[in-house]
């Protein structure tokens, strides 16, 4: 197996929400970047664009 194929399916296991045992072992010692991690950061990072849009739309519509 190529390392590629090996870092390939850590990251989609990661993304399927699963952490390697020993890494879950360390999540309570202040493991910082967990799929909710970024699960959350996802979810701020969308609400982030949306208000940006948002913005524009209504100065567009202040303007005309």
């Amino acid at each position: 197996m190529k390392y590629r194929d090996v870092i390939r399916r850590s990251i989609v296991s990661f993304m399927d929400g699963t952490i390697p045992e020993e890494t879950a072992k360390r999540k309570d010692a202040g493991l910082m970047y967990t799929p909710e991690y970024f699960d959350q950061l996802e979810e701020d990072m969308i609400g982030t664009e949306a208000d940006k849009k948002s913005k524009k739309t209504k100065e567009g519509k202040d303007e005309a």
